[in-house]
């Protein structure tokens, strides 16, 4: 069988491969960097001839026109691309990222579908796709195309995750606190899912465990079932390090819990001194609403996975950036009068349906939605004051 490949700049190359084959899952750990904090995942080939190549479909390209609009609306295409396997090693080397290798227990007929497949996947016109961070990545597509080449079921005697989606992502995110916050942030509530058999092929390093455990059930009865792993090797050992250790003073709960802090002053205080708390609510109202901007084209105008119905608007509410220049205006009293009354609805709400029902509430939100309450409920203290006049027969309308 033939085997069509490109590295780099070469033209295209045809090369035979005999018996001696070997195909390989990569698996490498996470990076420092944002989009590498999941790890890697990557199919090797290799022959005794020469042949060693790693197909790699995590390519993409900053340099693409309008990356990162298209990043932030889910559109963003990654790429299939083969490259020699020495190359590919030293960057995970550079970066002193581990890297794994499982030998794939495949027969002839199967390492030539697969070899076969991937060299479809390469064709000019099949190697770009639309990337999907749960559904379509650089680990559900070796997962994928091993799966279609196997003679067979590729299974496990273990049961499915009970984790979320959430909770999963959280912890390749434990050392990036802010990272982690902002993620979950965006993430709405199909995030509060268990992932089940998911959770075994979005994430390299559960997909490399689950081929470990994983055997064939062969569609022949006749032929008994194999591990769908033959050997295992550790390519790159990482130099041990010291963890750069968190500076908790500027986490994301610390910074909040300070912020709300300096709320609660100013609102039992100083409010009445100055117009401090003027400034620190237009400052809050800023922060809040671009948030929920942030949120709602994540929510609303992308094709990111696990974004939808995200919760969070009811509290970071994009009308804030539209409030926090109204604050000024005394002309504007009355709207922000019924502003306030329908956010404190919404902020409630969220705090109900999230403590009681499917959302998980992100710990260094909790500060902020706190303070967003009480700086709302004594706004709308405020205008009561300002707007109605206490008569025998209630409140009415200052003229």
């Amino acid at each position: 069988m033939m085997l069509l490949f490109g590295v780099s700049q070469l033209n295209a190359q045809q090369i035979n491969f005999g018996d001696s084959t070997v195909i390989s899952l990569i698996t490498c750990d996470p990076g420092d960097e944002i989009y590498a904090k999941f790890g890697h995942t990557a199919i090797r080939i290799k022959d005794t001839e020469g042949l060693d190549l790693v197909f790699n479909y995590g390519l993409f390209d900053f340099r693409t026109e309008n990356f990162y609009w298209k990043f932030l609306r889910g559109y963003t295409d990654y790429m299939l691309c083969v490259s020699r396997t020495a190359d590919f090693l030293y960057e995970y080397q550079t970066r002193n990222s581990s890297v794994y290798e499982q030998v794939l227990n495949l027969d002839r007929n199967e390492k030539n579908k697969l070899i076969h497949l991937l060299n479809v996947n390469y064709e000019p016109q099949n190697r770009v796709y639309r990337y999907n961070f749960v559904f379509d990545n650089c680990a559900t597509r070796p997962q994928d195309i091993i799966q279609e080449a196997v003679n067979g079921a590729i299974v496990d005697n273990v049961n499915p995750s009970d984790e979320t989606y959430r909770e999963i992502i959280s912890k390749y995110l434990n050392d990036d606190p802010w990272a982690d916050f902002g993620i979950n942030l965006i993430l709405g509530i199909d995030a509060d899912r268990q992932a089940g058999e998911q959770a075994n092929s979005f994430i390299p390093g559960n997909l490399k465990n689950y081929f470990e455990r994983a055997k064939v059930l062969p569609v022949d009865e006749r032929r008994s079932e194999r591990k769908l792993v033959e050997a295992s090797e550790v390519l790159i050992q990482a130099v041990p390090r010291q963890k750069a250790e968190i500076n908790w003073f500027f986490h994301p709960v610390t910074i909040t819990l300070l912020f709300l802090m300096v709320g609660l002053m100013l609102t039992f205080f100083k409010e009445r001194k100055n117009n401090l708390y003027k400034i620190f609510d237009t400052v809050l109202y800023l922060f809040t609403g671009f948030a929920g901007l942030l949120i709602m084209v994540f929510s609303f105008f992308s094709v990111h996975p696990l974004v939808a119905n995200n919760l969070n608007l009811l509290w970071l509410n994009p009308l804030n950036i539209l409030v926090a220049f109204l604050l000024w205006q005394r002309q504007a009293r009355k709207f922000l009068f019924f502003y306030n009354i329908v956010s404190l609805v919404l902020i409630l709400l969220y705090i109900v349906v999230s403590v009681f029902f499917v959302h998980s509430i992100v710990p260094a939100a909790v500060p902020l939605s706190v303070l967003v309450f009480i700086r709302t409920l004594r706004r709308l203290e405020r205008l009561l004051h300002i707007l109605f006049t206490p008569t025998s027969d209630g409140l009415k309308w200052k003229k």
